[in-house]
């Protein structure tokens, strides 16, 4: 026996007339036809108006490749293959990686990503080159820092001969070559002429002077006269460089020589300085390396 029947059977005969009246009248079938209808709608709206999201752990996920090493050419078509996006971050120098070969990457080597999303690589843009300036002249001491500062690694070679300049006579290879550090360079600088001790000459007679110098691998340079100088004529009474200096051979040595030249040697020696170049350039202050 159904529920429905066995409840009909305990309700009063007129409590079961007063339903069956209701279920009949005009308003209770609206009311059902109402309700059938917002539930027909609301199938429709459900199905076909607003359907569900689609559930993200449904999404198949793609494995991102190591592209360090590759071309960038290289890694598009891989990126495309797996429907994935690419897109260039930036250029670097790279001392190890050729111009347009990826160095970087975005999301990295391993990671997950959802089809469709972008991949950021960095590219190289080649290994950073530097110009080898011009050093002719410098000390090689000198020229040899300014080359490591540039990330260079220097070679010195020395060229003994004596008849060559003091300080870089070149660069191997030549000034203006541009190099990826940390590239060699070969500095080749010259000794010139044995660092010599300045003679002390106050009190020689100004004959005896050229001799004393050429002794020492030195020249006699600009001869000046002091008239009123307390020393006996013709004997020297200042120098320069001072006694005891360090001089390049072949430098020269200016004197200061008490009273007035001879008429006999007036033009010979009061010409001679201005055939003598400036002794300072080749004078080597105290505390230089020699």
């Amino acid at each position: 026996m159904s529920f429905r029947r066995h409840a009909a059977r305990r309700l009063s005969p007129e409590t079961r007339e007063t339903l069956e009246r209701a279920a009949r009248s005009p308003v209770a079938r609206i009311a059902a036809l109402t309700l059938g209808m917002f539930l027909f709608g609301y199938f429709l709206a459900a199905t076909w108006l607003f359907p569900a999201a689609e559930d993200p752990t449904d999404v198949e996920l793609i494995e991102v490749p190591d592209f360090e090493g590759t071309s960038v050419g290289d890694a598009g078509e891989r990126l495309d293959d797996l429907g994935l996006e690419g897109t260039t971050l930036a250029r670097v120098h790279h001392p190890g990686r050729p111009e347009g070969s990826v160095v970087a990457q975005s999301p990295l080597p391993g990671q997950l990503a959802r089809p469709g999303d972008t991949v950021r690589l960095t590219l190289s843009a080649g290994p950073e080159t530097r110009v080898i300036p011009e050093l002719a002249g410098l000390a090689g001491s000198e020229a040899a820092r300014l080359l490591r500062g540039l990330g260079f690694e220097v070679e010195l070679v020395t060229q003994p001969d004596a008849a060559s300049r003091a300080g870089v006579l070149e660069t191997r290879p030549p000034a203006g070559t541009r190099l990826s550090p940390p590239a060699s360079i070969e500095l080749v600088v010259g000794q010139g002429a044995a660092i010599v001790d300045v003679p002390d000459l106050k009190g020689r007679h100004v004959d005896d002077v050229a001799e004393v110098l050429e002794t020492g691998s030195l020249q006699l340079g600009a001869i000046r006269y002091q008239v009123d100088a307390p020393e006996a004529p013709g004997r020297v009474v200042s120098q320069s460089p001072a006694p005891g200096s360090a001089l390049r051979g072949g430098g020269f040595v200016s004197i200061v020589v008490a009273g007035t030249p001879p008429d006999s040697m007036a033009a010979d020696i009061t010409d001679r300085p201005t055939d003598a170049p400036p002794p300072p350039t080749d004078t080597i202050p105290d505390g230089q390396e020699r």
